[in-house]
């Protein structure tokens, strides 16, 4: 069911939407840094309420750092650390945690304020209840992945990091998607064939480089093999697949050598998806394809120099970014041509596409 002008009508609505959207951005940036800085495992127990804040005593400083002197990083990695080293990896841990329950309580309160007051209609209500779940389930995937690195090894399970990278990008899917709806973004009244499925397909292929990329960082991955185009001067390294491919995302080489060849593919199916897109396109999406290739070439370019460079925290977090992004612009193109006819809205039928939109 369409989200009709009725909520669209409300700059309250649609800032709320872009605030939901900020902050999973957020969270996504915070998360990744969390990670480089191998700080994610810095918090041993999930206390939803009470964890919201941090030790605020000496003594409850002692009785955090005892906890995660229990832990399997804490004995097998960092048994060095003093209490000040563990403030130092603590603090962006409960930043990242404190953020999650701030982006669950900005998605939900809002939702509850503008439906009692009807400031919104049913289609959005449901889109953004859904919003909320997956929001909640997200929270709940964060603690699984944390939990797996407290166990035996101290490392997060990759499955795991990769699971809540994967629903972070489909809560964001889903909210912008609605605010694209509420906003009135242009797009095409009927279906565009092999356009739209081609729009789908490109989305999956970068989901899947984005899950490969995961698991890159789940296993340090990007700390071998630092040279570009070749491995060490190998297009293969040897020992890659040589159980027949069973242990494809967990040999670290392949991992590695997975990502980086997935990305020539990537590059290539946005290519051609832009040269099938632009002659049916408006003028509208022709600036949006070429924003799609902008960050595709940014992206590859932010890959390379990451590898090069043995992944520098600045250049892996704008990586991580730079990929959100790109998955956006392939999202959007999914919204510009629909697989169904989209009914409900006021459509220029001279262009195919959606005449309805606002300034924000």
């Amino acid at each position: 069911m369409p989200i009709t002008p009725a909520s669209a009508r409300q700059p309250a609505v649609r800032l709320w939407l872009l605030t939901c959207l900020g902050f999973v951005a957020l969270m996504v940036f915070v998360g990744g840094v969390t990670r480089l800085t191998e700080s994610g495992l810095s918090i041993v127990e999930w206390n939803v309420i009470t964890g919201s804040l941090p030790p605020l005593s000496d003594a409850a400083w002692d009785e955090e750092f005892a906890k995660y002197q229990t832990s399997p990083e804490f004995q097998q990695v960092n048994s060095h650390f003093t209490l000040a080293d563990f403030k130092q990896i603590f603090w962006l841990e409960w930043l990242h945690r404190l953020l999650g329950r701030i982006t669950g309580l900005v998605f939900f309160l809002p939702l509850l304020y503008f439906a009692a007051r009807r400031q919104i209609d049913r289609p959005l209500a449901w889109h953004m209840s859904v919003a909320v779940v997956l929001v909640a389930m997200q929270g709940g995937v964060g603690w699984v992945m944390v939990a797996s690195g407290l166990e035996n090894a101290p490392m997060v399970s990759p499955v795991k990091l990769a699971s809540h990278l994967s629903l972070a990008l489909i809560v964001f899917a889903w909210t912008i998607w609605g605010y694209w709806q509420l906003r009135g973004t242009a797009r095409h009244l009927l279906p565009s064939g092999s356009l739209s499925l081609a729009a789908r397909v490109l989305t999956l292929i970068v989901g899947i480089q984005i899950l490969f990329g995961a698991f890159v960082a789940g296993w340090d991955a990007g700390m071998i093999y630092n040279s570009w185009p070749l491995m060490d001067g190998m297009f293969m390294p040897p020992y890659i697949y040589e159980n027949g491919g069973a242990d494809a995302l967990s040999h670290i080489p392949s991992v590695q050598w997975q990502h980086r060849t997935f990305a020539y593919l990537v590059t290539f199916a946005t290519l051609c998806y832009a040269a099938l897109a632009w002659s049916r396109s408006s003028a509208q999406n022709r600036k949006y394809l070429r924003m799609l290739l902008s960050v595709i070439l940014v992206q590859m370019l932010l890959g390379i120099f990451t590898i090069i460079y043995e992944v520098p925290i600045a250049l892996a977090s704008a990586h991580q970014l730079m990929a959100v992004v790109l998955w956006v612009a392939c999202v959007h193109q999914c919204y510009v041509f629909p697989l169904r006819r989209v009914d409900g809205l006021q459509f220029d039928q001279s262009h195919g596409i959606v005449a309805r939109n606002t300034s924000v």
